[in-house]
This record gives C-alpha cells, structure tokens and sequence, in this order.
C-alpha cells in the first residue's frame, strides 16, 4: 500500500524516527519511547536523512554510532536526546492479565429483525457453512434460543470473579438485535444493581440496537436504569434501507426516524447514533452530519470491518478491499478529523458527546497516556458469553471452537484461557520490527482479523495496520492543531478519565 512515509518496517532494524506529513504539518515519533513531537520542515529533512544514513549501514549502528550519524546530518544534541536507540524497560514486560478482565459482553440473542448486508451474525449461522475445518461448532442453542437470566447471572458473577482489583465494570448487551430478549436485558442490569453494594463495584451498561424496537418509552426506562445506548442508523432513508433491511426485504429507515421523532429531544441526546461507512457510501462529513440532523449529539462513525466474512465471496463488496477503497478511506478519515478539530474548537464536541467514538478516544487516549493508543481487549480485558453460556476471546470468535474457554456454568478453563494469552503474546514478537512499536504496543490489528486473514491471533494483519497508522496519524495531527487553537479547554475536551476506559457515568 502506497504512503506517504517509510515502510512500518525497515530491513530487520530500528530506525530512531518514524516521521510523517500530516495535514500540512510534520511530526516525529521516537521508536523506542512512543514520545511524538511536531517539528519544523528543517528537522524532518534531518531525521529523514538520519534515517537513510542507518539503512544504507550492512548492519544496525550502536546507540553510539547512530549518535555519530545524527551529528553528521547537523542534528543538535537536543533533538538526538529525543530519539534514543534504546527501548524503554517496561516494553518488555507483561502485565497481569486476569486480574484486568473489566469488560463482559453478553449475547443476548441470535435472533435479529434485520438482514443487514456487512452482519457477521448471519441470523445465528454466524458463517457456519463457510468453515470447513470443523472448527466452528454452532450448538442448537447457540443459533435458535434466547440467553436466559441464570446464564447472564453466572456469566456476570464470572466478570465479578475475574476482576481483580478493579472495581468499574461494564456488561455489554449485544445480539442478534437485543432488544428481543429484553427480559433477560432487564433482569440483569437489575441483578447487578441489586448486588453494587455488596460486591463493591459499580456496573455500567451499554447497549447496541438497530433502533426498530427502540420506543421512546422504552429508551426512557432504560436509560433510567443507567444504560448507555447506541443506536445504528447508516445515513439518509437510500443509504439505511441498502445496508440495513428488514428480513423481507423492506428499509428500515422510517421505523427508526419515527420512534426517534416521538422522543423528547433530553432522550435522544443521551442516545448515541452510529454509522457503518461501507464502499456503498463513504461521505463520513455527510453522515456525521446526517446523525446531528436526526438530533444525536454523540455520534460515532466506524467503517465496516472485514472480520468473520473472509471467505465469504459474496459479501466482499460491503468491506474495503482494495487499494483504491482503501485510499478513498483515508481521504475520508481526514475529512472527518478536520470536521471533528472544527467541531471542537467551537464547544460542538467534548468528551460527553464523544464517549462511544473511537477516533477521538484515540486522541483522548494519546493525550492522557500514549501508551495506550491502540488497545484489541479480546481476552485480554473482557470476554464474551454466547447465548449457550459458551466463553469467548470476543463476540467475533463466537462459535469456533479453539477459542471457547468452557461455559459459565463450569467456569472459565484457565488451562485453555491462558494457552489463548500465550499464544497472542507472539503477536509481541511479531510486532517487535514495526517503527511504531513503542507507540501502538501491538494493537494495530485485532486479533480477529488477524485469525481470519492470516490464520493466527498473533500474526498482524496488515490492512488493518495500515489504517490504525492512518488513525494514528491524523490523532496525532489534530491533537497539535487542538493543543494551539484550545489549550485551555483540553482537560475538559478529554474528560476525566486518563485511559479511556468504557463506562464513566457522563451525564
């Protein structure tokens, strides 16, 4: 893939400067410490040629001689001191990983109203007749029956269980549309209410629905309660109706808008919308602007992931695949980082109404810790439970086999649980070359991408990388054109919460 900047890696060695261009602005990272800086055209056209000057080497300099061939690019001692050849320690170290299991999602149902064109679901096949390998098992309940609540209740006192020293948890209700097993829903956002207290934590509660079901009394109850909810709506009446239909066939669009346009505008606006771009439509300014028109002001765009659908031929014209998708892409995102540094700039947008959008908590995130820039939590900060009681990396590994770790009425299989871990920490080796290793910490590419497309947890998918480098970029970019235009209003623009984690109470 063609861009503007060096290869991620270069020949089997470290490079001091990943250095990039970036709306008309140039900036470095170091290698090895995850540090950025925004810097002049002079200093880009030295650490460029820093850069060369190790390349050309037969083999990779000492930190000493590196030094050397800075000074030979007229690089000051200040700047040097920016980009050592020595990673940090704690790259190197793992922390504890069950301890740290904050995040469960729960699978409410397989059943679903809607016939969307980019859902890995498949109505409860979730791709079954594509798997070959007989890896993929998908039990009778698992596609036809409805989580009961004793399964959500042993799969929350699970969460409980593993979640160390941790006390904000979030269960996460997702389908199929979940909406169709509201009881099990509603019993247990009350179940784990009921138990605050007791257990010392607080629980918070997201909600993704095709808003068909979403009534304005019901969303009023359910925000009550203290879920968060995300409603999807693609764009204008052509765009919804294409890429999410109903089962026969008819659009979906005028259902939604019409529960919408009978809530008060308190409720919407604690609602957030969120679009899926596909190749169909990728005007992100338009649809961000469609969601305002609709009267959200959280609003959350993400383009549709390739995940589970791989050998899925007849699907590949709803995932960007291609060089040219991918380009328009990237066009896209930029467009949408200067409308979302505009919209900032002008109080449009703070933490508040940025809570569920992944683009501006990866800014939030490079602001506070930018260690944390990327993060796939799969295992590794939650799981997920299918409607059977079977435990999960994530809800895109639901039904294959290798990656179940037992049901919650037996509990979780450390044995197996912990063969996933290792085997994902490889994913660290693989990783080790890229230049923004210190950076994006091997989180580039989700380890469900990462299996589907390359066969492995722990082998980097490379589309995906490229465009978290995109993301990253731009996050980066619009932090500094932020950072001049408010830097008064920054803590406030980013919250309260240094990680970014899921679940603070916003309102």
């Amino acid at each position: 893939m063609n861009h503007a900047t060096q290869p991620l890696r270069q020949k089997d060695r470290l490079l001091p400067a990943y250095i990039f261009k970036k709306l008309n602005r140039c900036f470095a990272i170091s290698t090895c410490t995850g540090d950025f800086f925004e810097i002049s055209d002079d200093t880009y056209l030295a650490l460029q040629g820093w850069n060369t000057e190790i390349i050309n080497l037969d083999k990779h300099p000492t930190p000493e001689e590196a030094i050397k061939l800075a000074k030979s690019q007229n690089i000051p001692d200040s700047i040097i001191s920016l980009f050592p050849l020595v990673r940090k320690d704690n790259l190197d170290k793992e922390e504890g990983i069950i301890a740290n299991i904050t995040d469960l999602t729960l699978n409410l149902t397989s059943k679903c109203n809607l016939n969307c064109v980019y859902c890995w679901n498949d109505q409860g096949r979730y791709s079954a007749e594509q798997f070959q390998d007989n890896q993929f098992v998908v039990s009778k309940s698992t596609v036809d029956d409805d989580m009961s609540f004793e399964i959500a209740r042993m799969a929350v006192d699970m969460l409980v269980n593993l979640c160390g020293e941790d006390r904000n948890l979030v269960v996460d209700f997702y389908g199929g549309e979940p909406l169709m097993n509201l009881q099990t829903l509603s019993k247990t956002v009350d179940y784990c209410r009921g138990n605050e207290s007791s257990w010392n934590v607080s629980f918070h509660f997201l909600l993704a629905t095709n808003g068909t079901l979403l009534t304005p009394s019901l969303a009023e109850e359910l925000i009550n309660k203290g879920v968060q909810i995300a409603v999807s709506i693609d764009g204008p009446r052509c765009i919804q109706d294409n890429n999410r239909p109903f089962k026969d066939g008819n659009g979906s669009f005028d259902t939604i808008l019409s529960n919408l346009r009978n809530m008060p505008e308190r409720i919407i606006k604690r609602l957030v919308g969120r679009s899926t771009v596909t190749p169909f439509y990728t005007d992100m300014v338009e649809l961000y602007n469609n969601l305002r028109n609709l009267g959200f002001e959280r609003i959350e765009l993400f383009e549709s992931e390739d995940a589970c659908h791989r050998i899925s031929p007849k699907r590949e014209s709803v995932f960007f695949h291609t060089e040219q998708q991918y380009k328009r892409l990237f066009k896209e995102y930029e467009r949408l980082a200067l409308l979302y540094i505009d919209e900032s700039s002008k109080g449009f947008l703070d933490y508040r109404r940025t809570f569920f959008n992944r683009f501006f908590k990866l800014m939030q995130r490079l602001y506070y810790n930018h260690e944390l820039a990327g993060g796939c939590p799969a295992a590794r900060g939650q799981l997920a439970v299918s409607a059977d009681g079977n435990i999960y990396p994530c809800t895109s590994f639901l039904g294959i086999k290798r990656f179940n770790f037992g049901n919650v009425r037996d509990g979780l299989d450390i044995d197996k649980y912990n063969s996933f871990l290792e085997s994902v920490r490889k994913q660290r080796e693989n990783c080790r070359e890229c230049l923004l290793f210190s950076l994006c910490r091997s989180t580039g590419s989700c380890l469900n991408m990462n299996y589907y497309f390359r066969g492995d947890p722990a082998l980097p998918y490379e589309r995906s990388c490229e465009l978290f480098r995109e993301k990253l970029e731009l996050a980066i970019a619009s932090l500094a054109i932020l950072s001049e235009r408010i830097p008064h209003r920054l803590e406030e623009l980013f919250g309260f919460d240094p990680v970014g984690k899921r679940g603070n109470q916003l309102y």
